[in-house]
């Protein structure tokens, strides 16, 4: 029996390390995001116990910027993309497309993950920024790494270079073997649409991170011939600054108009202002990148350019919220007992409360004031909580389902993971809305030392993020604790993505065959079946 479970436990983790199929890739990604998640978590819930310590000496503040850099580098460098291409390769698997180099895509996450866990082993300083000079000084109190010096320290940000030209040729890839596979005269979904799209986005910025730590490997390693330019520095590192927090949202945005017209039961109130959407969020993400250097010394008309060229990309995210809002109101009643209807609505709703608190953002005279706030703290973090982190989860658990054809959820894990979707969501809500009043307050952000009146903010923020972790973890434990329990193993290859009944009467084909069939049957008493049976699939 043991040597069976060994054999069984080796051809799994085969299966994960070196997938064999599209779906397998999917999963690759994916556990590489959560890995990533589980580190950023730690790394943050360790910063904070310093932030409400009162008592920190000087020389704790080394000990915080390192848990911090740890947190953002996971988050930004790891979990963002390992995450976005993890949801893009499933989008495409829903869309009947192929992954046809999976050997490259393989090594490529690799390569990247690798890279990014060299870097951080280094012990870095700096927070994610890595702006220069602190980010290449060797001899500070804070130093760029702790345990790199000299060359080492060109070589963890060779790794870095490794890490996002890693995910750029991924993600480039991945468009590549989109239209490989696409069929011919046939229009991939609403989902793979956007995560095709947002691949190409990725593909596209990503290397400006990459030549600028390509530059901070020559700086170190012939710093009397190489010299950094701080302002040409910033300008590489915020064209992909700014778009890099739309590299999960963006797709997950194709996720949530092809699963809440699902669950309520209507199809997409209009996929033509869905589709067309994409060219402004696309374009639009990557022109507005300098509304994060407003505390620079711009000029008038660029400062202009900001808030106009912002609000026209807030306008594509009103459109997105505005479709599916019409999409759930003019529905035939909102599944949210599904604990994948409830994730995608907690997504849609935490996406609108988080965009709500950026719009004052773009304007020049706000923007002073809150800038270097935990406002924009909170305005992100409640993004990140509720439709990356929520809507992360909601796309995880319909993997189970499509690697395991058979899952079916019973009745008591169903009610474990939508308490564990509001467990996590009520208390993370709190939190992002206690960072943005202590920052409309005048909290500075990334500063381990700050004025006492803010010491309940930080207290309670803690204490709330302490009790919604759990939510989360309930949730995806019972999801996976069923997959479990139904026998089948990660990577199963699957020849084609299934389609449950909801997603048929969800899209206009199905409507359309539904009505024809009615017209033509008239026997009354096999009428009412159909649509029965048409209830009880949709419930």
């Amino acid at each position: 029996m043991i040597i069976k479970q060994v054999f069984n436990f080796k051809d799994l983790a085969s299966k994960v390390v070196n997938p064999k199929d599209t779906i397998g890739e999917a999963w690759l990604y994916f556990l590489g995001a959560v890995s990533w998640l589980i580190i950023l978590g730690t790394a943050a819930m360790n910063l904070r116990t310093f932030l409400t310590y009162d008592a920190n000496s000087p020389a704790v503040g080394p000990v915080y910027y390192s848990a911090l850099t740890i947190h953002g580098w996971a988050a930004m460098l790891g979990l963002v993309p390992d995450a976005a291409i993890a949801i893009i390769i499933f989008s495409m698997y829903k869309s009947k497309l192929s992954i046809v180099h999976k050997k490259l895509i393989t090594a490529l996450f690799w390569a990247s993950n690798l890279g990014l866990a060299v870097a951080l082993l280094g012990d870095p300083h700096t927070a994610w920024y890595m702006y220069p000079p602190l980010a290449i000084e060797d001899t500070s109190t804070f130093q760029a790494f702790f345990f790199y010096h000299g060359s080492l320290m060109a070589l963890a940000y060779g790794c870095l270079a490794i890490n996002s030209a890693g995910g750029s040729i991924a993600a480039l890839t991945l468009v590549i073997d989109a239209y490989l596979t696409k069929k011919k005269d046939e229009k991939i979904n609403i989902f793979a649409a956007y995560g095709v799209a947002f691949a190409l986005v990725i593909a596209f910025t990503l290397p400006a991170l990459t030549a600028a730590e390509l530059w901070y490997v020559l700086a170190v390693l012939f710093p009397s011939m190489v010299t950094v330019n701080p302002l040409l520095w910033t300008i590489l590192f915020w064209f992909y600054g700014h778009p890099v927090v739309y590299y999960v949202p963006f797709p997950l945005f194709g996720a949530l108009y092809y699963y809440i017209p699902i669950y309520a039961r209507r199809s997409l109130y209009s996929e033509k202002w869905a589709r067309w959407n994409i060219y402004l969020l696309a374009i639009g993400s990557m022109l507005i990148w300098v509304h994060h250097l407003q505390t620079f010394p711009l000029p008038v008309d660029l400062r202009a350019w900001i808030t106009l060229s912002t609000l026209l990309l807030a306008s594509g995210s009103g459109l997105t919220v505005l479709n599916l809002g019409l999409t759930v109101l003019t529905g035939q009643g909102y599944n949210w007992k599904d604990p994948l209807g409830l994730t995608f609505l907690v997504a849609l709703i935490g996406f609108i409360i988080g965009g709500v608190q950026a719009l004052p953002l773009p304007i020049n005279l706000i923007n002073g004031v809150v800038h270097n706030t935990y406002y924009v703290v909170g305005h992100f973090h409640l993004v990140i909580w509720t439709l990356i982190l929520v809507g992360f989860t909601g796309v995880f658990v319909d993997l189970l389902k499509e690697t395991n054809p058979s899952l079916n959820f019973s009745a008591k894990a169903k009610k474990i993971m939508l308490a564990g979707i509001i467990w996590w969501t009520v208390p993370f809500v709190t939190v992002g809305y206690l960072m943005s009043v202590a920052g409309y307050l005048g909290l500075l952000r990334r500063v381990i030392a700050y004025p006492p009146m803010f010491m309940p903010y930080m207290d309670a923020m803690s204490l709330l993020a302490e009790i919604g972790i759990p939510g989360l973890v309930m949730t995806i434990s019972a999801a996976i604790a069923e997959y479990v329990r139904t026998g089948r193993s990660v990577g199963v290859s699957v020849s084609s993505p299934s389609v449950s009944p909801p997603a048929l009467f969800a899209s206009r084909d199905g409507i359309n065959l539904i009505k024809n069939i009615k017209e033509n049957i008239k026997d009354k008493n096999i009428k009412e079946n159909l649509v029965n049976n048409k209830i009880n699939s949709s419930g």
